[in-house]
Order: C-alpha cells, then sequence, then structure tokens
C-alpha cells in the first residue's frame, strides 16, 4: 500500500480541504479538466497533488507500477485514508472518499499529444520502440485475475455506476464480458448486446495494462519518454483492452498511429477498437 505517514512526508505542505487546493494561484495548475474529473496543482518544486474522486485504486497502482516497472511512474509520498478498504466509496451517504488525493513526486516533461506531430520518422520510431519495450515489460508481471492490483475487483471509472459496480474479480474473459451483458440488459435488448459483444475475443492473454495509454499521459523530454502519469484505470485486463484504449478514436493523431503502426504491425482490429469505443460511450450515456 502507498505509504500515508513517514519522516519524509513532514516536510510537505498538506491541505486539509479542497478549498486549500482550489485557493492556489493560478500558475500552480498543472492539469485542470475540461468537465470533471480530477484537477492536479503543484505544491512544491517536484511535488503535485491530484484530487476530486476517489483515488484509492489509483495509489494502489502507482505503487504497483512504481515497484514493477522500469519506466519512470509518479511515486506517491502521501495520501490520507487506506488506498486498501474494501468497502467503496458511495457519494450517496459520504461526503469525502478515504483517500481523496494523492501527493506525488512530479515528472518532468511535456504531454506527447503536445509534440508528436512534429516528430521526424526516426523520432517517431524511438517512441514506438520506448512502447513497446514498456508494453512487453507489463505483459511479463504474472495476471491472476481480472480485475484490480489489490487482488479484487476493478474499482476504476469503466466500471459505473457505484450500485452496480463488480463485486469481485473474476478468473475468466467471458465473466467480464456477462457483466457488460447485464448492464446493457438494463436498458437495451438481446440482440443488441450480443451485437455490441460479439467481437471481443474470450480466449486471449490477460495482461497488467496501463488502461488509459494515449499521448496525453505519456511524458517526453525530446524523443526520450520520462514516464507514464494517470494510473487510475490500470489492472489486470484482457489484452484486447489496452490495444483497444490506444486505438481510440478520440486520442489519434497523425503521428500516433504512426507509432501504433509500428508497435502493432499488421491489419488493425477496428470492430474491436470500434466496439470497446461503443461500449463505454453506451454505458456512460445510460447508467
Amino acid at each position: 500500500m502507498p505509504s500515508n505517514s513517514g519522516t519524509q512526508e513532514l516536510s510537505l505542505w498538506l491541505p486539509t480541504s479542497y478549498q486549500d487546493l482550489n485557493d492556489l494561484p493560478p500558475e500552480n495548475i498543472v492539469y485542470q479538466p475540461n468537465l470533471g474529473g480530477s484537477k492536479v496543482v503543484r505544491t512544491a518544486p517536484g511535488v503535485v497533488i491530484k484530487y476530486r474522486g476517489d483515488l484509492a485504486e489509483e495509489a494502489n497502482c502507482l505503487d504497483f507500477a512504481h515497484k514493477h516497472l522500469s519506466v519512470r511512474v509518479p511515486r506517491v509520498l502521501h495520501h490520507p485514508g487506506d488506498a486498501l478498504r474494501s468497502a467503496l466509496w458511495d457519494p450517496r451517504i459520504e461526503k469525502l472518499p478515504d483517500v481523496w488525493y494523492i501527493c506525488m513526486e512530479e515528472i518532468p516533461g511535456v504531454q506527447l499529444k503536445e509534440v508528436i506531430d512534429t516528430f521526424t520518422p526516426l523520432q517517431l520510431e524511438d517512441v514506438a520502440s520506448q512502447i513497446k519495450s514498456l508494453l512487453t515489460e507489463m505483459r511479463s508481471i504474472a495476471a491472476p485475475h481480472i480485475g484490480s492490483v489489490s487482488g479484487g475487483p476493478f474499482r476504476n471509472n469503466y466500471f459505473f455506476p457505484y450500485a452496480i459496480k463488480p463485486q469481485h474479480a473474476w478468473t475468466k474473459i467471458s465473466d467480464l464480458i456477462d457483466h457488460f451483458h447485464q448492464l446493457l440488459m438494463t436498458f437495451g435488448t438481446e440482440e443488441y448486446a450480443r451485437e455490441l459483444l460479439a467481437s471481443f475475443p474470450q480466449d486471449c492473454p490477460i495482461y497488467f495494462s496501463h488502461g488509459d495509454l494515449v499521448p496525453r499521459n505519456i511524458l517526453v523530454e525530446g524523443s526520450t519518454i520520462t514516464g507514464i502519469v494517470d494510473w487510475s484505470m490500470a489492472g489486470f485486463y484482457p489484452e484486447f483492452w489496452e490495444y483497444c484504449r490506444m486505438h481510440d478514436e478520440s486520442e489519434q493523431s497523425k503521428g500516433w498511429t504512426q507509432v501504433l503502426n509500428m508497435i502493432f504491425p499488421g491489419p488493425r482490429h477496428d470492430i474491436q477498437i470500434a466496439s470497446l469505443h461503443r461500449l463505454m460511450g453506451t454505458l456512460l450515456y445510460n447508467l
């Protein structure tokens, strides 16, 4: 579990409320979403705080990735509460989640999305090679189930709303597909549910995955990757999940498409990509 106490943290400035963080000057803002989502602010040189929402799962995933991967991942310096608490945050009855912020080190670099379309073919090849090595390393980690790195069910925003979040980890991909089938049946027809889920293979490997490995979460200096951020969606997923998220239409650009073609040579799995995009959009709209 990421530490929430220790001598190193005694010198850290830590908030007592959301208002403390909201009152920081605009120049301290590192990332501000356009609508909802978590915000990131700089509180000291090399130190940032991410807040808004239940961040317990991200704290667990950051700690797991930091321990198992050679790529640089933000090191958690402090967080309130128990990140391994079995009970999920229920906003209907709890004002704040247990882990309502994460204080962590800031990784230098700019978002890959800001520069990738200016890269030369050699720079794109360099980026592709580094991401390919990262994926190989992640796939070497034993995946005991489909679910959280903590051993339980997924606790991220891909699996919502609160009332029907998974209650346990799954041992088979068919269990994951059945979960989505049940959700789709709450507002759709059997024919629609079967058609939308039919393209997902049920016999592929399960890997440790970032869950949102796209240019906005990859930091670079030149074409060198300095770190991977935003591990809020990470966990153990079927192989197709990371692939489809990396190819999601909302994340594409000329440079990123070229990088993906180098990482994944051969025909694109367009039906799978479109199906996962539709599935997430449909659930978000209807639930």
